[in-house]
Order: structure tokens, then sequence, then C-alpha cells
């Protein structure tokens, strides 16, 4: 038997070829067919047809629509196959969509659903936070006018975000993790961030996958969960670390010399030798600090404890980088600004790809640009995915851009070779 499909310790993680196979062909279904089955749910029957031809364009083969949350109910209860995918307006007569999210959720509605109102960003927001708490799997929220290339967008980043490697579709154990980084299976894909103005490239986003021998790369919404709540999540905060020294200095002697940027998850903000571990390790490697960033997700630096603060002080005094990430989305926001020494900030993709059409979300961009100014700290836009978005951070002032519209994160040797494609030309038309 292969050793990689061995548990640790004497323990099974054995897989029959039936089981593998079915697996395979569920990733293939999913790949093939993501949405067949959809429901639209809109009091405007003009938005119901163009949503149904964009719809039947993508392949879908039942396509049902409702003009008010009580008749689009009656469909979900009725449909003898499950559906796929709800597009659902806010503001309905008879049952708005805020309470169809209710009824999505006690009706154990599992499918993907988007938002699509005329109504404020604000109430969109709300919208958003509604479906986490009833834990729908929301994809996003659009300002209307129909926009297909808008939805189109947002339906791609989630197919790309599970692609083979969707929560159904992967039996994974905690087992299988400690043999997975055993192997150093764990390993970065990276997403370039490149300047706003010239495009030139800057650095990276080490994005933590798994390879496995049996689904493919799966992605760390499986696996990270797991780590986290084994304690392993340093043993993959270390895999992720000895990756990306490996891949810079290979990368620096063919003459490309980006940055990284590595998470952190929280789990890590409370082990105390985390900063002199990653500095003898990149010291080893005679390379520099500061071509290493740490990247912290605002939302998560609520506990403001003792250790937190230590060691992202740490981190900064040893020479490291540090970002916070997704910035706008938690509640510290500011007061996270002024606890710990922060380098950069990056803008959340959320902001960024409403700014074209919301004046509150390109409000909030031109604000968060006008803070990190002040305050000495570069400015990332993560989730650029259109010129218009490209367009938008950079009249607004933001230092560096990433996003699919650059590149998508790739394997090391697929970085190379782009950037090298790429050097000395404009990476988008």
């Amino acid at each position: 038997m292969d050793a990689r499909r061995r548990g640790i310790g004497g323990s099974a993680a054995v897989m029959t070829a039936g089981r593998i196979e079915g697996h395979r062909r569920k990733r293939m279904s999913r790949a093939t067919a993501a949405i067949d089955s959809v429901l639209i749910v809109d009091d405007d029957p003009i938005l119901c047809a163009l949503a149904e031809v964009f719809f039947a364009g993508r392949g879908a083969t039942q396509i049902r629509s409702a003009l008010n949350g009580r008749d689009a109910l009656d469909i979900l209860l009725s449909a003898q196959k499950p559906i796929d995918f709800v597009l659902c307006d806010l503001k309905m007569p008879e049952m708005d969509g805020l309470q169809f999210l209710r009824h999505l959720k006690e009706n154990d509605y599992t499918g993907q659903l988007a938002v699509l109102s005329g109504e404020h960003e604000q109430m969109r927001k709300t919208a958003r936070r509604l479906a986490d708490a009833y834990d729908l799997k929301l994809i996003g929220t659009l300002q209307k006018p129909f926009d297909n290339h808008a939805l189109e967008r947002l339906i791609r980043e989630a197919e790309a975000a599970t692609a083979g490697y969707g929560d159904d579709a992967v039996a994974v154990s905690e087992d299988d993790l400690r043999l997975a980084l055993e192997h150093r299976d764990i390993l970065p894909f990276y997403q370039p961030k490149v300047d706003a103005a010239t495009q030139a490239l800057i650095g990276v986003e080490a994005l933590a996958r798994w390879r496995h021998p049996d689904y493919g790369t799966i992605g760390p919404n499986v696996f990270i969960p797991i780590a986290e709540r084994s304690g392993l999540i340093q043993n993959v905060t270390q895999c992720m670390v000895r990756h990306s020294i490996a891949d810079l200095a290979r990368w620096r002697r063919s003459g490309v010399d980006p940055k990284i940027a590595l998470n952190l998850s929280p789990r890590s903000l409370n082990w105390l030798e985390l900063p002199d571990e990653l500095a003898c390790g990149i010291d080893a490697a005679a390379l520099e600090r500061d071509r290493f960033a740490f990247e912290i997700t605002e939302s998560k630096l609520l506990e403001q404890n003792a250790r937190t603060v230590e060691i992202l002080a740490r981190l900064r005094m040893l020479g490291f980088e540090l970002s916070i990430d997704d910035f706008g989305t938690g509640y510290s926001n500011i007061d996270s600004l002024r606890a710990f020494p922060f380098t950069e900030l990056k803008i959340d993709r959320s902001f960024v790809q409403n700014a074209r059409t919301d004046p509150f979300a390109m409000s909030c961009i031109e604000a968060c640009v006008k803070l990190a100014r002040n305050l000495g700290l570069r400015v990332v836009a993560e989730g650029v995915e259109t010129a218009e978005d490209l367009a938008c951070v950079s009249s607004a002032g933001a230092d560096e851009v990433q996003g699919f519209y650059i590149a998508k994160p790739m394997p090391a040797e697929d970085f190379l070779a782009w950037s090298l494609a790429a050097r000395g030309k404009r990476l988008t038309a």
C-alpha cells in the first residue's frame, strides 16, 4: 500500500477504489455543470427575463422565476430536484428578501445564493450579515440594474474557490493532514501583487493549498479548520514559510525577487516562539527579513491580549512587515491600527468590486487610502477583477493591487514563468 495513504501511528486512512472514483465523478460533475437548477426571485419581470437568459447561456436546464418571496418559497418546496442557485432581490411585496433568507435557513437550503438589489450598500451589507448568521452560502451581493458580467464574476469566483475540493467531495482527517505535513504536501500558491500605476511586479501573497494524491488540489477552507482544531496550525505555518523561503531563493537565481506575504492564523498569535523561529529560518537562508510580510485579518484582532501584542510587536522589531488584511470588514478598525505596528493596509475586495457602481464603496476606499497615508502605510487593493476595478482603486491612490485581473494564484514554478514573461511589460491591457 502507498505510504501516502496510511494514517499516522497505524490509523487507517484507506479509500476504496470505488469511493475515490465516486469523489472524482462528483468533482467532474461540479466542474462541468456547477449550476443546473436556478430560482430567480425579483418583482421586476424584465429583470427575471434577463436573468433567465443569462443562466440559460451558462447551461442551466431548470430555471424558475418568482415575483416575491412567498411564491419563491412555494417553488423551492415543490421542486423535484434541489435548486443549485438562488438570485434574490431584497425589496419585494408579500414576502421580502430578508424574510425569504430566514425561510431558506428554516428549510435547510444548501445551494448557493446571490443578492441583487437596488437598496443602499448598507442594506446589502445587512443582508450579507444575515445570510452569514443563517449559514447560507452567499457568494456575494450586487447592485441593480442587472449586470451579467458582474454576476458571472461572482459565480466564477465561487467556483474557483471550491473547484475540486468542495466540502461535500472531500473526506480528510487530522491524520491525513499530519501525513501531508510530513510529506510537505501543504504548499503555497502565489498571487502577484503589482504597482497600481505601472503594474510592475512588487510581491506575492502565498496562499495555502494541499496537493492530495487522490483529490488533487485542496483549498484552505477544507484543511485550515482541521489544523486549527487539532493544534496543527503552527505546523502549517512552518511548512508554508519553509516552502516560501526555498521558492524565493530559487526565483532569485533567475532574477525574480518579489516580497512574500503569508497569512497568520489567529491561533498563531499565541505562539510566543513564532518571531524567533521565523527570524532564524530566514536568516539561515541568507534572505532579508523585510522581504517577508505577515497578514492578519482585521476581524480576527478583536482580542488584543498581551501575547498578540508582544508577538506582532516583536515580528515588526525583528524586521518583518505586517499587513492588516480585509480592512473595513471587522469591528476593530481604527483601534487595530493604533494598537499594532502595521506597515500595510489591505482594502477588502467587497469595497473594490462595488466601487464602480456604489459611491459609498468608493468613498470607503478613498477614506482608507487617506487614513493609510496619514499613518505612513502602504495600501493594497485586493479583489481587482476588471479594468474598471483597477481604474477605481488607482484613481483613489492605492499603491498596489492584486486579483484575478492581474493573475490567479499559481504554483511556484508557474509564477516564475509568469513573472519572466511579464518582465518589462504592462500586465494588463
